[in-house]
This record gives structure tokens, sequence and C-alpha cells, in this order.
């Protein structure tokens, strides 16, 4: 078999702590990794999650080489912000939620930058880091959001339409927010 991939045909996407990010002609992402070490880790965390509709699938990874599916949206704050917090998309987040749990994460926190919404309204999330290992039981991130939005209540009364079983939990990540981080409205 004969793949040749040319960086200099692929679109720069950007570059982190990690590595850097290109889109392929195809339309694949591949992550370079500064590390081959991150990429094992990332590669191991997205097969684990291979099963999940929230998580960019894995084609190969070669070395400090990762190439997955491209995701393709906006941030989470700023489709909230630019078409407000409609039904549909309050129900990916709750059930993005219950899917981090299902997944046995112990990072249920998600930031902004890693959280992208297409045009149907579908929810994607990538780098997922330290889902395993760094303890956060509330989606503290995503209810920052919400709250500097000031969408909140409308996510909770969608909650209660959808899930009211889950209301005290999403309750209680407010309160562990609101009292434990002063800065709740970062975002903005």
């Amino acid at each position: 078999m004969k793949c040749l991939i040319e960086l200099i045909d692929c679109i720069f996407l950007g570059s982190g702590a990690e590595g850097s990010v290109y889109l392929t002609p195809e339309g694949f992402v591949i992550k370079r990794f500064s590390s081959i070490k991150a990429a094992k880790k990332e590669a191991s965390i997205l097969d684990d999650v291979k099963d999940s509709p929230f998580f960019p699938k894995v084609l190969i990874r070669v070395s400090n080489i990762v190439i997955r599916e491209y995701v393709k949206g906006e941030n989470l704050y700023e489709h909230i912000q630019k078409n407000g917090l409609s039904y549909s998309l309050s129900k990916e987040i709750i059930d993005l939620i219950e899917d981090l749990k299902r997944l046995n994460f112990k990072r249920l926190n998600v930031r902004n930058a890693h959280i992208f919404i297409d045009n149907n309204e579908k929810l994607m999330v990538i780098d997922p880091r330290k889902p395993y290992s760094k303890t956060t039981p509330y989606p503290k991130d995503i209810i920052k959001i919400l709250l500097k939005l000031n969408v909140f209540d409308a996510f909770l009364k969608d909650l209660t339409n959808y899930k009211p079983h889950l209301l005290d939990y999403w309750i209680d990540g407010y309160d562990f927010i609101v009292h434990r981080y002063r800065h709740v409205l970062r975002y903005g």
C-alpha cells in the first residue's frame, strides 16, 4: 500500500502545547505531536471512546502523528452567542455529559475550545485530556458559558423536560462552580 501526504498540501489549523494540527485535502486531520507518548495517549483515549458519537474516530497513528476525522463547526460559546440555546443543543450537552459518565471519565469538564457544534447542532469534542486521572465532577466550563450567556435557566427548563432526574446533578454543578470559582463569568 502506498499512501503519501504532503504537509505543503494541507491547511494549517493551529498549534498548541502538544503539537500542530493540519487539514488534509481529503478532509482528515493530521495531528503532529511533540512526543510519541502524547500521540499514543490521545490515540488510546480516542480508541477507548470509539463507540461514542461525541468524539472523532482515529484512522491511524504512526510514531508521533495521529490521523483522525475532522470536526467542523464553531465552539460552544460562539454558537450559543450567535444562535441562542435550542432544545436540541441542550439535549446534546446533557447527552455528552451522560456519555462521559458512561465512559467512566473522572474529568467531566470540557474546555470551550474543545467543544464544536456543527450546522445540525451536533456536538463533538476534540482533544480529550486526562479524562481518567484528573477529577472534575461537573462540566464547569459549560455551566460558566450558559451563565455568561444568560441561558442557564433555559437550559434547566430543557433539562427538566428531557431528563428531569438529572436536575439535582446540574444544580449541584452550579453550586460547585459558584462556591469554588469567583470568576464564573470568564467567557466573553
